[in-house]
């Protein structure tokens, strides 16, 4: 569900570029072992670039200070989403609250 919610609303996110496949190379990544060794079901690794994005909002740019703040504040408000989705009656936020998560995603974490 995290990689779904930010493919929707983070744009230097792509959802083509996932694997979730356990590859033989991949056997001793963090991810891997936290989901193996301490049974953690949903462990991810989250990568940038240096060479700059090859799709959406950011082709052809390099990826800068801006733009990993950008992709901070949106994986943080995905984080917010996932544990409202997973638990919805225990996890109720006021409107005031709502409201800041509409407001980092419209528009404190657009790049200029």
């Amino acid at each position: 569900a995290l990689p779904k919610i930010l493919s929707q609303t983070a744009p230097a996110f792509c959802m083509g570029s996932c694997s979730f496949v356990v590859e033989k190379s991949k056997e001793s990544t963090a991810r891997v072992v936290v989901w193996r060794e301490i049974g953690v079901q949903r462990s991810y690794t989250m990568e940038s670039t240096l060479c700059g994005c090859d799709q959406g909002k950011y082709k052809g740019l390099q990826i800068g200070t801006r733009e990993l703040e950008e992709m901070g504040a949106k994986f943080c408000v995905g984080l917010l989403r996932l544990k409202r989705m997973a638990s919805p009656l225990e996890y109720s936020l006021p409107s005031s609250l709502l409201d800041i998560e509409n407001e980092l995603i419209e528009s404190s974490c657009k790049v200029t």
